[in-house]
């Protein structure tokens, strides 16, 4: 009898561990945004105008299904929109985009996730050339 009741646990735990990233793309999915703004500004000084340092924002729209949207504006000028597929593995979500035509797709993208925040861990270094990405929060 012990016997049986092990392998039936063995036989179902593969199942367990198969399942258990669909809930975590459910708790984890929706919007994050993040901007940075010039140094020892406040909301109210940017809603202002007073700066005249344009904002370096990021939105990431993680959908339950596993697909992503990664809008950048690393120059506060114009905004660039990548779609991608994310997974997660312990704290860090990692983003794999899709191709553009013929061109090879862009190097994953990784964030680590604490308390509804997702930090930058890897990033486009060259299109992020003075400030680095904002932390997104959701």
């Amino acid at each position: 009898m012990k016997r049986l009741l092990s392998l039936a646990l063995l036989a179902v735990l593969p199942l367990a561990l198969h399942a258990k990233p669909k809930n975590e793309l459910s708790k984890l999915a929706g919007t994050y945004k993040g901007e940075t703004r010039a140094k020892d500004e406040t909301r109210a000084q940017s809603q202002e105008g007073t700066y005249a340092i344009r904002h370096h924002t990021m939105a990431l729209d993680l959908g339950k299904d596993g697909t992503a949207t990664l809008a950048q504006s690393p120059t506060g000028v114009e905004e660039i929109t990548s779609f991608a597929h994310w997974t997660v593995q312990g704290d860090v979500i990692k983003l794999t985009f899709d191709p553009i035509d013929k061109q090879p797709a862009p190097e994953p993208v990784s964030f680590r996730y604490n308390h509804k925040t997702l930090t930058p861990a890897t990033y486009n270094h060259d299109l992020w050339r003075t400030l680095p990405p904002p932390p997104l929060k959701h």
